[in-house]
């Protein structure tokens, strides 16, 4: 148990801090950290229709060296935003995911772009919105701290831009003909960690 003590202090209090530039603490009045009620609340999302359900996280998603077995739930609602369809640096959006754990704003995940795509066109009008928000991104919060593939350039599946601070890790992804945004609270991510770390101590001893 002393053990696992010293190996949660040496991962979460004293990991590296990264930050970058203008990181943000939420997304359009959403903030991280913030609960369920303070989210629907807001600007962006009071009246707007939602429904909820569970998801599971565990720690194969955070690339924890534990068996997938340990894990824990949080709490997803979706929100449609109806019209007018919103906008981030002239991309529109009208619907968001957000989820929480602990009643606390782990992470939004907004789809962006063309909501269906049946034409050629329509997926050369996602890839327009991507490469801009690719453009906006890398003036407003710098080059990214990681990308997948290594070039910048999307390719006809997947591409991951990320930008991981001390607050929160923004991921810009281009998903089968879609430009997709999420981001994530790092602290309640480290709560995550430290919780699914917790299980598996509980089970060993």
């Amino acid at each position: 148990m002393r053990f696992l003590a010293m190996v949660l202090t040496l991962l979460f209090t004293c990991s590296p801090v990264f930050a970058f530039q203008n990181e943000p603490d939420g997304f359009q009045g959403l903030k991280l950290n913030s609960s369920f009620e303070e989210v629907k609340s807001s600007e962006l999302l009071c009246d707007k229709y939602y429904a909820g359900d569970e998801k599971e996280v565990d720690s194969y998603d955070f690339d924890l060296n534990l068996s997938n077995e340990y894990s824990v739930r949080l709490d997803e609602y979706y929100f449609d935003l109806d019209e007018p369809t919103q906008s981030l640096h002239g991309v529109p959006f009208k619907v968001l995911y957000a989820n929480f754990y602990k009643d606390k704003l782990y992470s939004v995940i907004v789809c962006l772009g063309q909501a269906v795509v049946r034409t050629e066109d329509d997926k050369k009008l996602n890839m327009f919105y991507f490469r801009e928000l690719q453009r906006n991104f890398t003036e407003l919060y710098g080059s990214p701290t990681s990308t997948y593939p290594e070039q910048l350039e999307a390719n006809d599946s997947y591409t991951r831009l990320q930008w991981e601070g001390d607050k929160a890790i923004i991921s810009l992804r281009w998903i089968h003909d879609f430009p997709q945004l999420t981001i994530t609270s790092v602290p309640l991510q480290n709560e995550i960690k430290e919780d699914i770390y917790k299980q598996a101590s509980t089970e060993v001893n």
